[in-house]
């Protein structure tokens, strides 16, 4: 029972920094397996789109169910205070919100959430800070690992479904949805639940910084960069149609 329970708190193993170590690597290797299966699904015309929902409504939920849990856990086990259980970084919110989005089948909540969800599950893998903090793959790890594989593995299955399709034409939604992160992450984590922390990486230090600037600069410009060339790139379709009309009321 000891053993259990130091498993669920994260007390066991080697502390230390295993990020890019076989632990690491392993769980990158799962998820893209996990990945290319939400893609192949999606995009089969074997599978009807009833069962297709009913797929993506099973992740949607065990994403949700997982929230509740490892509060649950946290709260029961490793006695956190309740305001560690709020969802303070990026990932944690739309860990949320991304499932409720494909539950409603709300497609303002996938414009201003799925991509940026996405683009934070990509990060997170590629830059685990701080996640990797044991020898021991121990429920902390795993806790982490599957609050990210939901920002992935949703907006990949609809995305390959054709269900939902960023475009251009979301960029004011998506970056609405930055805003209410922003506001989150600087604003109610900081000033109002008065947590010490870094949640919108401003101040980390990694990956965009040039000497001098101002991060707050770097990284919402860079931000900003990767969100339209990802919108460009999603339906190239839409932004044919876009910077199209543009060009054809230039030559008039």
């Amino acid at each position: 029972m000891d053993v259990f329970v130091n498993w669920l708190i994260g007390n066991m193993g080697t502390p230390g920094s295993y990020e890019y170590g076989e632990m690491h690597l392993i769980v990158v290797a799962v998820v893209a397996v996990g990945v290319a299966l939400c893609a192949i699904i999606g995009a089969s015309k074997r599978i009807s789109d009833k069962s297709k929902r009913k797929m993506l409504i099973g992740i949607a939920v065990f994403q949700l169910v997982f929230e509740v849990l490892w509060r649950v856990i946290y709260i029961t086990v490793k006695k956190c205070q309740w305001v560690e259980l709020y969802p303070m970084y990026p990932c944690n919110l739309n860990g949320i919100l991304v499932p409720i989005a494909c539950l409603l089948d709300n497609k303002i909540l996938k414009k201003m959430f799925y991509l940026f969800g996405f683009i934070g599950g990509i990060l997170t893998f590629a830059i685990p800070d701080g996640i990797f903090s044991t020898s021991v793959f121990v429920f902390p790890i795993m806790k982490s690992v599957l609050q990210h594989t939901g920002l992935l593995f949703i907006p990949v299955f609809e995305y390959a479904s054709k269900k939902y399709v960023p475009n251009i034409k979301d960029f004011f939604w998506t970056m609405l949805g930055t805003i209410i992160h922003f506001v989150n992450a600087e604003i109610i984590d900081i000033k109002v639940l008065g947590l010490d922390g870094d949640y919108m990486f401003y101040r980390s230090g990694l990956p965009f910084v040039i000497p001098g600037v101002s991060q707050y600069i770097t990284l919402t410009v860079f931000g900003i960069i990767v969100i339209v060339a990802l919108l460009l790139v999603s339906d190239v379709k839409v932004t044919k149609e876009v910077f199209g009309k543009k060009n054809k009321k230039k030559v008039r």
